[in-house]
């Protein structure tokens, strides 16, 4: 599997970017822990300085290391690998934690658990599950809710939950969509401390009706008209190429000629085209979002495993929701 998914699971149908080992589609969080390859723990040890053989006074020769004060190792269990280096108020998330977040909400029937997995050698540990809220933008073009949760084992990050969205393109094809600020953080917290929650859920206990918001502005940009040329210089310049759209009109017109355009830029227009399930909406604010998401999630980098991690935590996962926020201004 590439490089920077290390383990994943996931349920039901096979997830837009294709990664990960299948499981029973009623799977338990336990059982999503050990096929998502997230059965171990961050063990806090004291750090030590190796410095060496010394004498003491009578110059007989010793050796104790030095324990460094208020410094601690976060080490993983099963093949000690070092996590992290902190002070003793960083406190770990553990991977039981992070998908057992999901646990009430499977339980009560509000939710599936259907992807799990970890990033970058077990720096990003994240769930995904999929709630009992869903809606169409026109007949079949179905999107369905979901909740992410995301534990980065490196100081200074922070532990998120969030409510997002994937449109479902096809049986087996899924492009996730960040709408209507759903790609927006609703409940953060440092590691300087244990994870609260109740605070936690309490913050995205109003999923439904953020999803319900998603749902008008779904609509409000299928009833978007937009050329190609206004998608360009309104939307995709500013968003993608910053510098160019600074410079003026004659810049601009650069990123329309098809000579003279960035490759980036070629990608992007050829999935608002082309992209499953665009054809049927072609003109409108819906298919510049969703082509834009297809480009993002299955075109852009090198690597499916590269695009899931800019998608949910990097670059493009806030790219879709300039291009989102700037469709939506322009309706109103």
């Amino acid at each position: 599997m590439a490089h920077l998914v290390e383990t994943m699971a996931y349920a039901n149908q096979v997830p837009w970017h294709g990664l990960g080992a299948r499981v029973d589609g009623d799977v338990s969080v336990e059982e999503m822990l050990e096929a998502a390859g997230l059965n171990w723990k961050l063990r806090r040890v004291p750090l030590k300085l190796d410095i060496g053989a010394m004498q003491d006074s009578e110059g007989m020769e010793v050796y104790d290391g030095l324990i460094v004060p208020d410094k601690y190792a976060h080490v993983r269990d099963i093949d000690g690998k070092i996590m992290a280096v902190s002070s003793e108020t960083w406190t770990p998330m553990q991977p039981s934690e992070t998908i057992g977040f999901m646990r009430d909400y499977v339980a009560a029937g509000a939710a599936t658990l259907e992807t799990a997995g970890s990033l970058r050698e077990g720096k990003v540990v994240w769930g995904l599950a999929r709630l009992n809220h869903n809606f169409e933008v026109r007949p079949g073009d179905r999107v369905n809710g979901y909740v992410l949760i995301t534990s980065p084992n490196t100081v200074g990050t922070s532990i998120s939950v969030r409510t997002t969205t994937v449109r479902v393109v096809c049986a087996n094809t899924m492009a996730l969509a960040n709408m209507s600020g759903m790609g927006q953080t609703h409940y953060r917290q440092t590691h300087m401390g244990e994870f609260d929650v109740a605070a936690a859920k309490e913050a995205i206990g109003n999923a439904h009706e953020q999803l319900a918001q998603a749902e008008r502005n779904a609509s409000i940009l299928d009833k978007l008209k937009i050329s190609a040329s206004d998608a360009i210089t309104k939307v995709l310049a500013p968003v993608f190429f910053p510098v160019v759209a600074e410079a003026g009109p004659e810049a601009v017109q650069s990123l329309m000629l098809p000579d003279s355009q960035p490759r980036k830029m070629t990608e992007i227009l050829t999935s608002i085209v082309e992209s499953p399930g665009n054809r049927e909406i072609a003109g409108t604010g819906w298919a510049v979002l969703n082509g834009v998401t297809h480009w993002a999630d299955h075109v852009s980098g090198r690597t499916q495993s590269a695009r899931l991690n800019r998608s949910w935590f990097g670059d493009t996962g806030k790219q879709k929701i300039e291009v989102e926020q700037k469709l939506l201004e322009l309706a109103s």
